[in-house]
């Protein structure tokens, strides 16, 4: 996807530099005088934009036949059909003012070519070709159902006037077509003053060398490699134009583009121009947002595209049929005669091996891509199937000559500046977690064959297990077999594999899992996970029975993520009956769950939640496992169905109260622990109101002692006051700043009634939610961590308390083994 040709009209455009050789970076004189390498962005002043969509008629304008005479800038890339018939052209008339131009049509339109003519200061450009854009939403998504056909956008600025002329394959004009005017402001900022703001974000300069590798350093992780950026806010994004979007789960390329305007703008027009290619994408286009995912001015400057790119993978428009799993990276500029400097090409392969680096991709490397529906490649059709470059032009996915020669013939040093940044990164793990007699794998990156030497450390004991070598280039696999010096197989655990190459030496963390996946290891550790959320409550349900022994009852709750809420309250009346919390969903039970209602036999299976989240078809399948007692607890809603849950806990007067609202979920899942070992049952209330429901449950109950969960943000003050006026007993609040000092709040909170040498650890994130609540049943004090990274809160508490022994809820993809190995440390 590339805005097409145009000309700033403000500056004269500089001369063109000689292309250097094909595999070589242009030299440093080359550049329009950017700094690259600074961890600070040049902000510009705003200015409105104004954007106006203008009908254009079908059918020719006659009058006007007489221009088809005149001189056409022609895209010689672009090959037009012989079958091209003039379809439409209209009169040359004045319009309001604009920078940039496009037109549109509706979506499936056979539209061959599309040329325009601007008036400037009074003055009737020539004919202007522009590019028929391929670029289409994914097919399927929301974003796809508004997206209409159209062109590039070409960039002329100060222009008031406009005419169109369009062809198409049988001369019939396409349905609504129109031209969208955007006036960003362009000429009004040429000689605006800009302000260096710093980015604390941003990692390692772009122009940052390699590493001297006479000295062995510890290498730098993947968002050390992060330029400074100039954000949505900083280049002043209009957010409310954005519609929702859909996401990517990794990435697979990185895609270059470049906009086709003219390169001789200044830096305080940059945003503005980026402002326009963003109105024309969501106004012109119906697109829900920018289509690329970065921008790159011809300064080195980078601007952050489609919201979420800095820190997700939104699924962008930029390249029809493979937009999935893929980045557009797109160059400010006009590519196709003239030469990138070295500025602009490190910043493109400095963005792209930041982003590359944190999904173990490899620049020089080639990945398997599958053309999907809107592919526009005359080989690559939807349907096929192939290798594709990390790092790629446009054209290699579409009909187009982006991101024009000058770029794509530099492309090979995009990815070997981008290999020279991947080659400073850390080892990372490929495998974190196997069963006996199967590989753990870490990976290294090595811009050229290289050798390179490992050793394996048991965490535990400190002592090296294992020795491993080997040469290889790219992502070196590290394999370790479980295997230690003397051949025998080494204890479940956690293990170090510290990897030295080319003068990088750092250490990631793997685990030696028991045999069946789940158990207790080595230092006090037990890990309770499967493959996914329902293996892995299965896990839990043996931890919290002692076995996998047959069991009286079951409770089941509905294990989509959707659908978590109803189960939050589950874990207390599970282990009121000595029951596992096991997880199905609405249309039935997965084959983990349904293996294990076989294996335990019970008596009893009770559904938590109605119908809508645990449907009838479960039942039907519990009655053909042989379940011949199944019962529901469900109210009308979450705070009914947490009131009908307590009414069958055993009598007390003690109750744990937590927020149903959606962001909250979290807290009245990380206190089902302390409320299970307790023989309390868990309410819910709404944020600012106590439910009619929990109000009768408490009464019902004769509440005496409420524990609150979560700060007055979950459970405001009005319902604590309300709490007082119903049970007219004692109200103890327990909350944090954020989900992981809530949590940690209530285990010290619970630690005296409940106890702490031995204490559950689940992962924070709403992924993971679940199997805190299936945790709860184990009635232990549960603390929370980020997953992926150590908490310090939550170290320091275990190390007072005296914790020896550590259940973490979930597999090495929740609570990583590097986490864990910051946990035993505590312990």
């Amino acid at each position: 996807m590339c805005a097409l040709v145009g000309a700033l009209t403000v500056t004269a455009a500089p001369a063109a530099v000689a292309a250097p050789a094909r595999d070589a970076l242009p030299a440093a004189g080359a550049d329009p005088g950017g700094v690259t390498g600074a961890t600070s962005v040049p902000v510009a002043p705003d200015a409105p934009v104004r954007t106006t969509t203008v009908p254009l008629a079908g059918g020719v304008d006659g009058p006007s036949r007489r221009t088809l005479d005149l001189p056409v800038d022609a895209d010689h890339d672009h090959e037009v059909p012989a079958t091209s018939r003039l379809a439409v052209l209209t009169a040359a008339r004045g319009t309001a003012d604009f920078d940039l131009v496009g037109v549109t049509w509706a979506a499936g339109a056979q539209v061959t070519r599309v040329l325009v003519r601007t008036r400037h200061a009074g003055a009737w450009s020539t004919w202007q070709e522009l590019e028929v854009d391929p670029a289409t939403p994914e097919a399927g998504t929301a974003e796809a159902e508004g997206a209409r056909g159209g062109t590039a956008p070409f960039v002329r600025t100060g222009s008031d006037g406009l005419q169109v002329r369009l062809e198409t394959a049988t001369g019939a004009a396409p349905a609504r077509l129109s031209a969208t005017l955007v006036d960003a402001g362009v000429e009004d900022l040429a000689d605006a003053q800009v302000t260096q703001v710093t980015d604390a974000t941003a990692g390692v300069a772009p122009g940052t060398t390699a590493l001297d590798t006479a000295t062995a350093v510890a290498g730098v992780s993947p968002a050390a490699l992060r330029p400074a950026i100039v954000t949505r806010a900083q280049w002043r994004a209009n957010e409310r134009l954005r519609k929702p979007i859909d996401w990517s789960s990794t990435i697979q390329a990185a895609v270059v583009h470049h906009t086709v305007n003219a390169n001789d703008y200044t830096r305080a027009q940059a945003p503005a121009l980026v402002r326009g290619i963003y109105e024309y994408h969501i106004k012109g286009r119906g697109w829900s947002d920018v289509g690329y995912h970065f921008l790159v001015d011809r300064f080195g400057t980078v601007y952050e595209g489609r919201k979420g790119s800095l820190d997700k993978v939104p699924l962008g428009v930029h390249s029809g049929g493979f937009n999935t799993n893929t980045i557009g990276i797109a160059i400010i500029g006009e590519f196709t005669s003239k030469v990138p400097s070295t500025t602009v090409l490190r910043a493109v392969a400095q963005v792209a091996s930041w982003k590359l680096a944190s999904y173990g991709r490899d620049p020089l490397g080639t990945t398997v891509l599958t053309a999907r529906s809107g592919s526009t490649h005359p080989k690559r059709k939807p349907g096929w199937r192939g290798e594709l470059p990390v790092i790629m032009g446009h054209r290699d996915v579409g009909s187009t000559a982006c991101p024009g020669q000058m770029v794509y013939n530099r492309l090979s040093t995009i990815r070997s500046y981008a290999a020279d940044q991947v080659n400073r990164v850390t080892s990372r793990v490929a495998t974190a977690a196997s069963t006996p007699g199967r590989n753990v794998v870490a990976e290294a990156y090595a811009k050229r064959w290289s050798t390179w030497s490992a050793s394996v450390r048991s965490v535990c004991t400190g002592s090296v297990v294992a020795s491993l070598s080997g040469k290889s280039r790219g992502w070196m696999p590290v394999r370790w077999g479980q295997k230690l010096a003397d051949g025998s197989t080494a204890p479940p655990g956690l293990y170090s594999i510290t990897t030295t190459r080319h003068g990088l030496v750092d250490t990631v963390y793997v685990e030696a899992l028991p045999k069946g996946g789940y158990g207790d290891e080595s230092c006090g550790i037990s890990r309770w996970g499967g493959a996914d959320r329902y293996a892995t409550a299965v896990a839990l349900g043996r931890a919290a029975t002692g076995g996998s022994q047959q069991v009286d009852d079951i409770v089941l709750v509905a294990g989509t993520q959707s659908s978590v809420v109803d189960g939050l309250v589950a874990g207390p009346f599970a282990a009121s009956l000595d029951a596992p919390v096991l997880l199905g969903a609405v249309d039935g039970l997965p084959e983990a769950t349904r293996t294990e209602i076989r294996h335990r036999a019970p008596e009893r299976v009770w559904l938590v939640g109605g119908t809508g989240v645990l449907g009838r078809a479960v039942e039907s399948q519990l009655e053909a496992l042989g379940v011949r007692d199944v019962r529901r607890l469900a109210g009308a809603d979450r705070y009914g169905t947490a009131a009908a849950v307590a009414a069958r806990m055993p009598a007390g007067r003690s109750v744990v109260l937590a927020s149903g609202a959606q962001a909250n979920l979290v807290d009245a899942a990380a206190a089902g622990g302390a409320a299970a070992a307790t023989e309390q049952p868990v309410l819910l209330t709404a944020p600012g109101t106590l439910p009619t429901a929990t109000k009768n449950a408490m009464q019902a109950r004769g509440v005496r002692t409420t524990t609150v969960v979560g700060g007055t943000g979950a459970v405001s003050l009005a319902v604590t006051s309300s709490v007082r006026s119903v049970t007219k007993g004692q109200v103890v609040r327990f909350g944090g700043d954020d989900r992981y000092a809530t949590a940690l709040a209530v285990a010290k909170g619970f630690a005296s009634a409940v106890g702490t040498s031995r204490v559950v650890v689940a992962a924070g994130s709403d992924d993971h939610l679940i199997d805190s609540v299936t945790a709860g049943a184990l009635a232990r004090l549960v603390v929370l961590v980020p997953g992926n990274a150590s908490h310090g809160g939550v170290q320091k508490w275990l190390k007072a308390a005296g914790t020896d022994r550590l259940d973490v809820a979930g597999g090495a993809g929740a609570v990583t083994p590097g986490t864990l190995r910051s946990l035993v440390a505590a312990i």
